[in-house]
């Protein structure tokens, strides 16, 4: 037997009426579970962040290895964490140090910085002399 025309127009919507809501409400997942992917990278970034500036911060009084010793956290993340915030610090400086250098031909001269632990090093010398 052969389906009226008007019958199989009706069984088409009806697919189609079901398969474009499982489209939406797939599409509709993955839109929040993307959002939410987003806000929790922003919120570990900050972290991250957050970190690598109280481990350079904390590096004059105690090191990567100690603390590794004394907090069960794998030396390696908190070298990371720290190296982390100096190279964003570093990416910053970058373009003052051009501006300040003198650079001539669009190539900039290296300064040196001294790290922390060497800054303290040098003050506590400069104090006993």
């Amino acid at each position: 037997m052969v389906t009226s025309e008007e019958e199989i127009t009706r069984r088409l919507t009806e697919k189609d009426t079901a398969r474009s809501a499982r489209r939406a409400e797939a599409a509709t997942m993955v839109g929040e579970l993307a959002r939410r992917h987003a806000a929790l990278a922003a919120q570990l970034a900050e972290l991250e962040r957050e970190l690598g500036e109280a481990l350079t911060a904390a590096g004059d009084v105690i090191d990567v290895s100690e603390l590794a010793q004394v907090t069960d956290i794998p030396a390696a993340d908190l070298t990371r964490w720290r190296d982390q915030s100096s190279s964003r610090g570093k990416r910053r400086r970058s373009t003052t140090t051009k501006a300040r250098s003198g650079a001539t031909n669009g190539h900039a001269t290296t300064i040196p910085r001294p790290t922390p632990k060497q800054s303290a090093e040098s003050a506590v010398a400069a104090a006993s002399t």
